[in-house]
């Protein structure tokens, strides 16, 4: 029953996000489908910590620019 409860709680902050977070629904647009969006997400957040929610989502939306060549000189 609690998994049940905590699916069901998840489910509904899902669609609160769906319905009313303006970055949410950005990242959602330019990641086409929930899947791609959700191993970005995913992805993501296991290599870095977020203070919140919306650092998060606007990394996720806007990641920086990384340089191959800078990367790579001594």
């Amino acid at each position: 029953m609690n998994f049940f409860l905590i699916n069901l709680l998840a489910f509904f902050f899902h669609q609160i996000f769906e319905l009313s977070d303006v970055l949410y629904q950005q990242c959602r647009k330019s990641f086409g489908s929930k899947r791609h969006l959700w191993e970005n997400l995913r992805s993501v957040i296991a290599m870095i910590i977020f203070p919140d929610w919306e650092t998060f989502l606007n990394y996720v939306l806007k990641p920086p620019e990384i340089y191959a060549d800078s990367i790579l000189k001594p």
